[in-house]
């Protein structure tokens, strides 16, 4: 088989060898891409192209890759300093530049646009390749930089705060020392009729998704040792090697913690294990009314209004519900219907719904916290109400992280997991929206959508995935609080 190496292959490779010959010999077996993934790719798209303003004398190439690449060689051979997305091929590998220029001394700098805030080790690789087929073609690079967004902008506007370039030379310098061994072993896994026998393991997911994770997870339970909580990669390639799955398999004399140890018993023993006396204490902090409320947010690199700054977060809706004794429940709520700036908005509407007094119960109260203290700073006439709900919350997550365990949650504190072993009458498993990467998603689609019909059905959606959030701890509540007076306990 021939070599149609790129630098999207050749990073796969790198992640997994078996995904190169997955993506190259057998791309069907792939699933698409999910909403979030189709979201960060679209994230880096637009990252990159509000890169190419910080290079105003940049000549952007565009056209098919035929015709790229023969204006890249023209345009280099006509002295043109600085090229935006040029394309080359040495070796029968294919790369394209974010950004080439040449630097004073005659010699050339690549840059390479990243949409995180921050050089990470997956990076480097990258920008090697490159080196490595300009270097060929007889270039010569005198630098090698990444160039991220910049976290501390506080006008996106303004074209020059938005991005840190990093110099990263001498780091790509290191890796290209092993590039060449690295290409000659997948040359050969590509001359290869099948799959290389690869374990699957955390590099599945890291440090990117893999869309051949469902073809090969086929076969592993729903509650195997991927499971454990904080196993070291390490004993888990060991269990792997061992061709140990399920926790029943486990050797007792394999090296796991005590945390670890009792988890996989709880799971085999297959009974929830329970501290009557502490979920008693916690529940009585609780004081009445209470509010169970969530928000979403979006979060997007390119910050969407004035006064945000890359990835702050930007609320856009709420849900309330509000017990007020064990049969009256209330429920209120906010969603942003237009393309603008929601936080204050909602800010109103959230002082209407939300009494001075009672308890604000949550799902992750850091998360609700930190989105409640960015208001109160963005919007200082309403600190004081703010910092008083901020006070009152109450983390419903930290009595199935310290004190409630059951094998259907799979060694998971989700909100998603536990409700529908808890609640089996609520699912998310009917819902359109099902997650919170999805609802801002939606909600950006919502705002943009012209069709009224589509608009209704969209904003529908995005209330009934929220509300379903509160009223789920609603119910978990009252799960809790049944099981308690089931045992003598009062609350």
């Amino acid at each position: 088989m021939s070599f149609p190496i790129s630098k999207t292959y050749f990073l796969a490779g790198l992640q997994c060898p078996k995904r190169l010959w997955l993506a190259i010999c057998k791309p069907e077996w792939g699933t698409p891409p999910s909403i979030a993934e189709q979201q960060r790719i679209k994230q880096g798209l637009a990252i990159g192209i509000a890169a190419r303003e910080s290079f105003p004398e940049g000549i952007l190439l565009q056209g098919t890759l035929d015709v790229v690449l023969e204006q890249t060689q023209q345009l280099i051979e006509q002295g043109v300093t600085c090229l935006l997305e040029p394309a080359f091929i040495f070796d029968d590998i294919l790369v394209r530049c974010d950004v080439l220029r040449k630097l004073p001394t005659g010699h050339w700098e690549i840059i390479e646009v990243k949409s995180s805030t921050k050089v990470k080790e997956e990076h480097i690789p990258d920008l090697a390749l490159q080196q490595y087929v300009l270097e060929g073609l007889g270039l010569v690079i005198e630098r090698t930089s990444l160039m991220s967004v910049n976290p501390l902008a506080h006008n996106w506007q303004d074209v020059q705060e938005r991005f840190n370039i990093n110099d990263v030379t001498q780091q790509v310098q290191a890796w290209l020392k092993q590039l060449p061994q690295r290409l000659g072993e997948f040359r050969y896994l590509l001359s290869q009729s099948d799959p290389p026998d690869t374990l699957v393991g955390k590099h599945c997911d890291r440090p990117y998704p893999c869309v051949f994770k469902a073809h090969c997870w086929q076969g592993i339970p729903s509650l195997s040792i991927f499971n454990i909580p904080r196993l070291p990669t390490h004993k888990l390639q060991q269990l792997l090697e061992q061709n140990i799955l399920e926790l029943k398999d486990i050797p007792a004399d394999f090296p796991l913690t005590t945390a670890q140890r009792s988890f996989v018993e709880r799971m085999i023993a297959n009974q929830p294990l329970y501290d009557s006396a502490d979920i008693q204490a916690k529940l009585a902090q609780l004081q009445f009314p209470l509010h169970f409320f969530d928000v979403e947010t979006l979060n997007p690199a390119m910050p969407r209004f004035p006064g945000l700054r890359p990835y702050s977060r930007c609320v856009f809706q709420y849900s309330c519900h509000i017990l007020r004794d064990w049969h009256t429940l209330e429920h209120y709520s906010y969603l942003h219907p237009v393309n603008s700036d929601p936080r204050l908005s909602l800010v109103e509407s959230l002082m209407n719904h939300i009494e001075p007094q009672g308890s604000i119960v949550v799902y992750n109260q850091s998360f609700e916290a930190s989105v409640l203290r960015q208001l109160a700073s963005d919007f200082p006439e309403y600190a004081k109400p703010l910092q008083s709900i901020i006070d009152r919350l109450w983390d419903l997550q930290l009595i199935f992280k310290q004190t409630y365990h059951h094998p259907g949650f799979q060694g998971s504190t989700s909100l998603k997991r536990i409700l529908p072993v808890l609640v089996p009458a609520l699912s998310y498993d009917f819902l359109t929206v099902k997650s919170g990467q999805e609802a801002p998603l939606v909600w950006e689609a919502m705002v943009a959508c012209e069709d009224p019909q589509q608009r209704a059905e969209m904003m529908q959606h995005l209330q009934d995935y929220c509300s379903l959030d509160t009223l789920g701890m609603v119910e978990i509540y009252r799960f809790l609080v049944t099981l308690m007076r089931s045992e003598g306990l009062e609350i």
